[in-house]
């Protein structure tokens, strides 16, 4: 993620490993925009933890925004309480869609093995979330994964995986 969809921009450690991804064999996308975050064009995003949390408490906030003015505007009068009432199973699963307590725990690359980033605001439901994350990464092997396509890359650079 850098400031925008050029490859011109961003630090030069956001550079350097937009060149490994582009060299890899993955499906590499490139920079986006903010935005694109949200429209489905990718399904990683990878950033430095700064700007991640940035991008991740931004996106919360306007979840929570969102919220809001929809109650206020469900609470207007009689009739949008109705529509409202009406409404209410598909506003359930759209808020539950929006929780981030589902989505909880983030993996910290660049390791040995598995961690889990959970939520400084984490309820146990949101926690447990986190721990689920990280038992399917320890299942899938993901760390393991990640270690060996790494040192295929540096190999092809002329490189070692140390």
């Amino acid at each position: 993620m850098a400031v925008g969809e050029e490859d011109i921009k961003g630090n030069e450690k956001i550079k350097q490993v937009a060149e490994l991804l582009k060299s890899s064999n993955l499906n590499y996308v490139g920079f986006i925009e903010g935005d694109g975050i949200y429209k489905g064009i990718v399904d990683l995003v990878v950033c430095d933890g700064f700007e991640g949390n940035i991008a991740l408490k931004a996106s919360e906030g306007v979840a929570a925004m969102m919220g809001f003015y929809l109650k206020q505007a469900f609470n207007k009068n009689l009739l949008t309480k109705i529509v409202a009432l009406i409404a209410s199973p598909v506003l359930k699963d759209f808020k539950l869609s929006l929780d981030p307590g589902q989505y909880n725990g983030a993996s910290l690359l660049g390791l040995r093995g598995i961690v889990i980033k959970s939520h400084g605001g984490a309820d146990s439901k949101a926690f447990f979330q986190a721990i689920k994350e990280a038992y399917l990464e320890a299942q899938a092997k993901i760390a393991e994964k990640i270690a060996s396509q790494v040192s295929l890359e540096l190999e092809k650079q002329g490189e070692s995986y140390e």
